[in-house]
């Protein structure tokens, strides 16, 4: 029989709007009572801060990230009945965050492509979750800036590993042209361009880039590419909807302020920033909660989000170890070994996989990845992949698997990954990767290299209770992490790990010393898991956060917002004002890269002599900026 009584006294009980009470009325896994000390530090930090448009999260990975932002998602639908959007920059995250959230009974949704959005989620009762690309999409349902399409207004969106989704974004608002899918439109652009390249004596360089003899990036110059804006906007609008008829609304009225990259498998046509604010749904969300990594420089969420750089500066983070795996970080470069490295770390992982050790190798690239063919699993597709993962996580295989510039995404918990090679230093991506680690040296590459290595490092150990024997080859790698003030940029915990490796690996002589020390961490040897926990219990402080990087981002962001606007003179004059900052004094190539920024604004004020000194600036410091 129906107690309508016990129905009515249901739908008068609020619903509770704490994370730690929606917590504690959550079913829980077998095993699982309370939440970490760092994960109730957090949610107790975010609750008073909740209505805040834009809140930084900073945990430890393996530090339950995923439970924090969703139960602060289911917050949010208690208190408002509002939509929230849960985005994550890869397909496999988005599996992982509907998996955590049925593993704790949160009620939430798939983005699928093709059908209309849930009803569940536009009454605030189910989370929607999908990639950065479910929103970030010039045909988004959610409703462009512009196009007359009704917008999706939500409560919060809750943006994941946001420190790292720059080019998840980037990617949204790029034109990327194909030199072999789009062989025409490849070649058309390159003849319209070579004379600018011939006028700065670049010719050559651009010729062997684009006859494929090169595999270098070079872009073209900024006055070259303001001075034919418009027949190249009326050329790429009659071609565009065989190319990527997606990003057109992003870029039609946007060229001006974009690079156009050149290589050798294509051009690339990307924002100086993503202009985020075409898309309502983002840029009026009255909550924006970005899940970030415990490091030091944030920087790229103001410069991806237009996050506001007090919020950023202010994140909430906790000074909790919880979630932090036991690491044991050996580099063969710093060990007096006789035997060659490579051939060594080969037999480690094809003994270590025939004893049911999980052994994963990440690489920069593809070319890199084969040569580990002779031992090791490489599948190039996403599909494969993902299906090799799977097989190592259900314990069907153990490797060794290699796998090319992944190092986000992948989550080898427990005894699928207990033995990680990375094989020297992560590479760009993408043209503007590329592009941007020849032109921005020192901090601002080092910064996203670091992101790299941290994700890489961090695919073995998924919790603190996990642990994984992590080597580092090669010697870009190994001279990046040998420079002291690199890792500055990685997280106190990985700096620990990372000093006490060094340590380590320099009282290592021989082969068979290699192997005994890795059995120590394998096999739980209680010296070495009581000396691990010694000297990690050193990071428990707050990462410093990088107070000059945030300056200088908001800045960039304001004058790429008041150059879309039209206001150059005070675009010009913020950029400017920055070059002279007596705190960039020392950062030439800070200073070049602003510089080279200010000449594009000073293109489009049709002040060519000015621009022409200022690129002259740039390129002066550093020649891969053009003349």
């Amino acid at each position: 029989m129906v107690d309508f009584k016990k129905l009515r006294e249901a739908k008068a009980k609020p619903k509770p709007i704490n994370p730690r009470d929606i917590f504690n009325s959550l079913p829980k896994p077998q095993g699982i009572n309370d939440l970490y000390a760092s994960q109730a530090e957090v949610l107790d930090a975010w609750f008073p801060r909740r209505e805040d448009k834009d809140v930084v999260v900073k945990l430890h990975t393996g530090g339950g990230k995923t439970l924090v932002a969703l139960l602060m998602a289911q917050s949010v639908m208690n208190e408002t009945g509002e939509p929230v959007l849960y985005l994550a920059p890869t397909n496999q995250l988005v599996e992982q965050v509907l998996s955590k959230s049925n593993e704790y009974g949160i009620p939430a949704l798939p983005y699928t492509k093709g059908q209309p959005l849930p009803a569940e989620f536009h009454d605030g009762k189910a989370v929607l979750v999908g990639a950065y690309e479910t929103l970030f999409t010039g045909r988004s349902k959610f409703g462009v800036r512009g196009s007359g399409q009704e917008v999706v207004k939500v409560g919060a969106i809750v943006l994941d590993d946001a420190h790292v989704a720059l080019s998840s974004v980037r990617k949204a608002f790029s034109l990327d042209i194909s030199a072999k899918d789009h062989k025409e439109v490849y070649t058309e652009l390159a003849d319209r361009f070579r004379p600018a390249f011939r006028e700065i004596g670049r010719n050559g360089s651009f010729s062997d880039i684009v006859t494929g003899k090169e595999f270098g990036v070079i872009e073209v110059p900024s006055w070259a590419w303001h001075r034919k804006l418009d027949e190249i906007q009326q050329y790429l609008s009659g071609k565009v909807d065989d190319i990527d008829a997606y990003v057109w609304p992003f870029l039609r009225d946007n060229l001006g302020v974009c690079h156009c990259i050149f290589s050798k498998s294509g051009i690339s046509i990307t924002p100086i920033f993503p202009p985020v604010d075409m898309l309502p749904t983002f840029d009026d969300a009255k909550r924006r909660i970005y899940m970030s990594a415990t490091i030091a420089d944030d920087s790229e969420i103001v410069r991806t989000f237009g996050a506001s750089p007090d919020a950023v500066g202010k994140p909430i983070t906790s000074t909790s170890l919880a979630g932090v795996g036991e690491r044991m970080i050996l580099v063969p470069g710093l060990m007096k070994l006789s035997d060659p490295i490579v051939p060594l770390v080969k037999g480690l992982s094809t003994w270590l996989a025939g004893h049911k050790q999980g052994v994963a190798i990440l690489t920069p690239s593809g070319a890199a990845a084969k040569h580990w063919t002779d031992i090791a699993d490489y599948p190039e597709k996403t599909t494969a992949v993902s299906q090799k993962v799977a097989a190592m996580q259900a314990g069907e295989t153990y490797g060794p698997l290699v796998l090319a510039n992944r190092y986000d995404g992948i989550d080898l918990a427990g005894s699928a990954c207990r033995f990680l090679v990375l094989d020297n230093l992560p590479q760009g991506t993408s043209n503007y990767d590329v592009f941007r680690m020849n032109v921005v040296a020192d901090a601002a590459v080092n910064s996203l290299l670091a992101q790299r290595i941290e994700q890489g490092i961090g695919r073995g150990t998924r919790g603190g209770a996990d642990y994984c024997v992590i080597v580092l080859i090669g010697t870009k790698l190994v001279g990046w992490i040998g420079r002291k003030k690199n890792l500055d940029f990685l997280t106190a915990s990985t700096r620990v790990q990372l000093k006490l490796g060094q340590e380590v690996s320099e009282a290592v002589a021989t082969s068979k010393e290699v192997g005994d020390t890795i059995l120590k961490c394998l096999r739980r040897d209680p010296d070495w898991v009581g000396y691990h926990a010694s000297e990690l219990a050193d990071a428990a402080n707050a990462a410093p956060i990088d107070l000059l990087a945030l300056k200088v981002a908001a800045v960039e962001r304001r004058a790429f917002r008041l150059q879309r606007l039209g206001q150059y003179e005070k675009a010009l004059a913020a950029i400017e004002i920055l070059m002279g900052d007596e705190a960039l004094k020392a950062d030439a190539q800070r200073r070049a890269w602003l510089a080279a920024l200010a000449a594009r604004i000073a293109h489009q004020m049709d002040d060519d002599a000015k621009g022409q000194t200022l690129q002259t600036t740039a390129y002066s410091v550093n020649n891969n900026h053009s003349l």
